[in-house]
């Protein structure tokens, strides 16, 4: 896709790196990191709002509004063609317990729909990013860009399922041992289970929570469609950006594409009809 606005596809990237290196030097040394409960109870850091800093910053140059999930929400956004959605820190409780499973990420949205995200991995320094109708890719420590394709896996018998760390509960559980696939991870960031399943190490993703939101999926999301993957909602229906209510109320189904079918079927049987 080439936009018909200026952007510098390169400029993105070594924005959310540059958020990324820096909340990872916090991430190495830890104490007297302060830590503050926001409103749902989940916890938020001076690393989420140093990386939310420097993104904005570097944002604001193309002046379009920006959703994000440690500022206020400003719904004049609504009218606007092109958004920016950030979350400059995804898998806060995973950076907490030092895990290493967070992510810093940037989508830019054009009428409700992703055309450009970037996902960066500080631990093990992987950028993911993809562009609309051109592909998804890796770069990794430095090296070239590799070309990123999801796996072959056409049955879900046969499938390496990744559940989130922090938010496995009944219903999950149950979806698990419903569809019973063949391997199944708990894993921090969404940005960080989608890159695995864009790197074909992986297969599928499903939340049955309400919990996440726009830009918890905006960036990964176009990442693994253009590696071939395929991203909804449990009804099956394509997410819209720049919405008022910014909460995903119907879970995440998020797959290879070849299998996305039958973890809806699992999803409805554990939930009911919607």
């Amino acid at each position: 896709m080439d936009f018909p606005f200026k952007i510098e596809k390169e400029d993105i990237i070594s924005l959310v790196k540059k958020a990324g290196d820096e909340i990872l030097e916090i991430y190495e040394n830890q104490s007297g990191l302060r830590t503050y409960k926001k409103r749902d109870s989940s916890p938020v850091t001076e690393a989420d709002f140093l990386s939310q800093k420097i993104i904005l910053k570097g944002l604001k140059k193309y002046g379009w509004k920006i959703l994000s999930e440690e500022t206020e929400d400003d719904l004049s956004r609504l009218g606007e063609d092109k958004i920016w959605i950030v979350d400059p820190l995804d898998g806060t409780r995973e950076f907490l317990d030092k895990k290493g499973e967070f992510s810093v990420m940037v989508g830019l949205v054009v009428r409700g729909e992703p055309v450009l995200g970037v996902v960066y991995k500080p631990c093990g320094g992987k950028i993911y990013f993809a562009e609309k109708g051109k592909g998804a890719y890796l770069k990794e420590n430095g090296k070239d860009p590799v070309k990123l394709e999801v796996s072959s896996t056409s049955s879900l018998s046969e499938a390496h399922l990744l559940v989130t760390r922090s938010h496995f509960d009944g219903l999950e559980k149950k979806f698990v041992q419903n569809c019973r696939p063949k391997k199944v991870t708990p894993m921090g960031s969404i940005g960080v289970k989608l890159g695995q399943i864009a790197e074909g190490k992986a297969d599928c993703y499903v939340t049955l929570s309400n919990k996440t939101s726009e830009w918890d999926i905006c960036a990964p999301e176009i990442i693994l469609k253009e590696a071939g993957g395929k991203v909804t909602d449990l009804k099956g229906e394509n997410f819209v950006y720049n919405r008022k209510e910014v909460k995903n109320l119907n879970g995440i189904v998020a797959s290879n594409g070849k299998i996305h079918n039958q973890l809806l079927s699992s999803g409805r049987k554990i939930l009911g009809e919607f």
